[in-house]
């Protein structure tokens, strides 16, 4: 049996990255697939993806005819993109990038952050660094959009163990340790993925999966201090609603000057 431990959030391994197919495949929508092809609408010149993971959002919009690129820290998941969008026909301009540090040859008239994936940076120098660099591959009057999660202090107990058939063989995940901190404002659990072969377990991958949180003025604030303008925010994929209590997602828009 191998075993891999994955220490970072944004290192989805090969197992990690099935699981995420198998229970994400494309075409799944949350709202968010529908929301981000409104925002997008009008929108002409080239978009950007950071974390693009396995395509979910890259390849509806591709479909619908927007030229979109797209980054990941994760190697996995850039190889299950490029053969998502190789099933439907499409070419995946796709390549592996840190959100925090990459700066484009390119300029972009949208970047786009959908699912809370902006969360996944170590610390909060991290996340300004992040928005500083994707201001800095904007083009003038371009725009921002990103996905957060609300911040949450309840604790649950472990989840279930879910699972998934993939050509005969049983993939599971089991959620434990979780843990929350309020000072550093960040949520922690612990991943474990499993491949079974009639009935033996092959292989293992661990991640410990760990998420910031960011209060709306907080993010507001951040986005201005990193030069960008006009922030708005869309509460549960409700395009001009603003957050209530009840949202499992915020959306920031902002734009760069």
């Amino acid at each position: 049996m191998s075993t891999e431990v994955r220490g970072s959030a944004w290192e989805y391994g090969p197992l990690a990255t099935l699981a995420y197919e198998l229970d994400k495949p494309i075409g799944t929508s949350f709202g968010d697939v529908e929301f981000y092809s409104s925002r997008l609408r009008g929108v002409a010149g080239p978009v950007l993806e950071p974390a693009v993971g396995t395509g979910r959002i890259l390849i509806p919009l591709l479909q619908q005819g927007f030229s979109v690129r797209g980054y990941d820290a994760s190697t996995a998941m850039l190889e299950q993109c490029r053969t998502n969008c190789a099933r439907h026909g499409l070419t995946a301009d796709v390549f592996e990038a840190d959100m925090t540090a990459h700066r484009d040859e390119y300029t972009y008239e949208a970047i786009i952050i959908p699912t809370g994936s902006f969360a996944l940076v170590p610390d909060r120098d991290s996340a300004y660094a992040a928005l500083e660099a994707m201001h800095g591959n904007l083009a003038p009057g371009g725009r921002l959009i990103v996905d957060l999660e609300p911040p949450s202090l309840h604790v649950e107990g472990p989840d279930p163990v879910r699972h998934w058939q993939h050509d005969g063989v049983l993939i599971t995940l089991s959620t434990w340790q979780k843990t929350t901190d309020p000072i550093a404002q960040r949520s922690t659990s612990w991943l474990r993925y499993e491949r079974w072969d009639e009935g033996m377990l092959t292989h293992t991958e661990l991640q410990v999966f760990s998420l910031l949180w960011f209060g709306t003025a907080e993010f507001t604030a951040m986005l201005h201090h990193a030069g960008f303008a006009d922030v708005s925010i869309h509460g549960g994929y409700r395009a001009g609603h603003a957050p209530t209590p009840a949202d499992k997602v915020w959306t920031f828009e902002a734009f760069r000057k």
